[in-house]
């Protein structure tokens, strides 16, 4: 009698493993779109920006710091005062043309190795933000 008890509540558990797996696998876009007046919150450097991204994998939490694929820039904390004049031209240049974009797309989003970031293809009305400088 305790064999078939055993067996029954092996059968289950494998039961149950299976059809959880099937429930449990779930597919996010590959594509997001972000309403610029609502879902870009703030412009960090010359190719970062925090967003609301809706339907990303929830562990990424709300709000996703965006690091856009194809942009070089300066980083603000150089020693060189040339070169930070650069990075806050950058910024700047940056913010505008997300502020004045009518269409915000991202694609292809991969964690950064540095940091809590993500990369992604950031297109602006159509048009590759590599392709803009």
């Amino acid at each position: 009698m305790q064999f078939y008890g055993i067996n029954l509540v092996f059968l289950f558990f494998l039961v149950a493993c299976s059809s959880s797996q099937n429930s449990v696998i779930q597919g996010f876009p590959s594509r997001f779109y972000l309403d610029v007046s609502k879902d870009i919150l703030e412009t960090l450097d010359g190719n970062t920006f925090v967003a609301h991204v809706k339907g990303v994998n929830p562990i990424f939490g709300r709000a996703l710091k965006i690091k856009a694929r194809g942009l070089q820039v300066e980083s603000v904390s150089e020693t060189n005062a040339s070169k930070v004049s650069t990075a806050f031209r950058q910024w700047h240049q940056f913010r505008q043309i997300l502020k004045e974009s009518k269409t915000v797309e991202i694609r292809n989003l991969e964690r950064s190795s540095e940091g809590f970031a993500v990369w992604a293809d950031v297109y602006i009305d159509g048009r590759f933000l590599g392709d803009f400088r």
